[in-house]
């Protein structure tokens, strides 16, 4: 009996073995793109979440985009706390790429997210083809983005040519309320005066001087610089202390729908995506 039962043990492990090969072995080969194309003229576009930001965070957002937008698909680039990429999805020449960045270690510094930025926007250009890419980030994602930007030479990424930043504290958030004594590397930077903010704002001329910049804020009420419950309208468009000014363009949504977390949810910002990315759409 004991016998029988080591026998059938030994048997589930082999099978659910077998298995975990195969299953690797299929997300790697449904992961690669198709290097026979031409891929120079497709210009994907990346979504980073923010601050405790998961899968979910642009989820929704993303099936409503592609919902209404012809030849779209996703590929979702995941990234360990040791910096090392997953990708789900393949590419098979679609006109609107989407990628979407989740970050396992979700209240990290912005320095660390943004070498995992580079590492996904360097897989884009060296293993996929892509020489131009847009950036969208919400809240700490686009201070990642943009910090990106500032840091980063162009010879081994995509030139990025158009940048959103939805309810990114580039000011800071004031809230003491969002702060514990044992606040995570990304809290740190997140406080106003953050050496991490002061130093975008200080290394402004390295920002490219190509890349068309859109600030979306959100106002729970008219003239309210709290803004959307967590990020004061300022900061949100804090941006345009480091972009040029020809370059740099806004939009601030006053209802109540407009809260820090409802922004990615909000179809007037699906709206402004949109116009500002595809305008020809």
């Amino acid at each position: 009996m004991i016998d029988r039962l080591k026998k059938h043990r030994y048997l589930l492990f082999f099978v659910v073995a077998v298995l975990v090969v195969i299953g690797g072995s299929l997300t790697y080969l449904f992961s690669k793109p198709i290097r026979s194309q031409d891929n120079t003229d497709i210009v994907p576009t990346v979504f980073v979440h923010g601050f405790k930001g998961t899968y979910r965070s642009f989820d929704t957002l993303l099936n409503r985009l592609e919902a209404g937008m012809p030849d779209t698909r996703r590929l979702v680039f995941r990234v360990n706390a040791e910096g090392d990429l997953s990708i789900r999805g393949r590419y098979f020449s679609q006109a609107h790429p989407f990628v979407q960045v989740v970050f396992e270690n979700n209240q990290a510094s912005i320095a660390d997210q943004t070498v995992w930025l580079q590492k996904v926007m360097s897989t884009l250009r060296e293993t996929y083809g892509f020489e131009q890419a847009n950036l969208v980030g919400h809240s700490m994602g686009g201070l990642t983005s943009a910090n990106f930007l500032l840091t980063s030479d162009g010879e081994h990424y995509p030139t990025v040519n158009k940048l959103i930043v939805i309810g990114s504290p580039f000011k800071g958030i004031s809230a003491e309320r969002y702060y514990k004594p044992d606040s995570s590397a990304a809290a740190v930077d997140l406080r106003v005066d953050s050496p991490a903010l002061t130093s975008m704002v200080t290394h402004k001329a390295a920002f490219p001087a190509h890349t068309q910049v859109l600030a979306i804020a959100g106002a729970l009420q008219r003239n309210d610089n709290p803004g959307d419950g967590l990020v004061a309208v300022s900061s949100a468009l804090g941006i345009k202390d480091i972009v040029q000014k020809d370059h740099y363009h806004q939009e601030v949504f006053f209802d109540r729908e407009a809260t820090h977390s409802g922004l990615h949810e909000h179809l007037g910002v699906d709206k402004a995506i949109t116009s500002f990315l595809w305008p020809d759409l």
